[in-house]
């Protein structure tokens, strides 16, 4: 996946999250933490909450490994230089 996929997904799966924080009142951290203790009934929308937060972490994973890469690639193409920001077309 390009960095801009994994970014589509991440805000995507932000949106989700945040419908699901404002339907019952909670933080996606605070559900986790309960949920990880067993302490949360069984539902279609708890099962559909983990597995949204759980597939963010692991593209904010994949995210920052991309970009890492992409950084030190820049910087090797120009060593001592600042790097500008690039506009990523639409």
């Amino acid at each position: 996946m390009t960095l801009q996929d994994l970014l589509s997904d991440i805000h995507g799966l932000d949106e989700r999250l945040r419908e699901l924080e404002q339907k019952y009142g909670m933080l996606t951290d605070d559900m986790y933490m309960l949920y990880r203790l067993g302490e949360l009934e069984q539902s279609k929308d708890l099962i559909r909450w983990v597995g949204y937060h759980e597939l963010r972490q692991e593209r904010k994973k994949a995210y920052t490994n991309a970009l890492r890469e992409r950084w030190v690639h820049l910087r090797q193409a120009q060593p001592g230089m600042p790097i500008p920001l690039q506009q990523v077309a639409a």
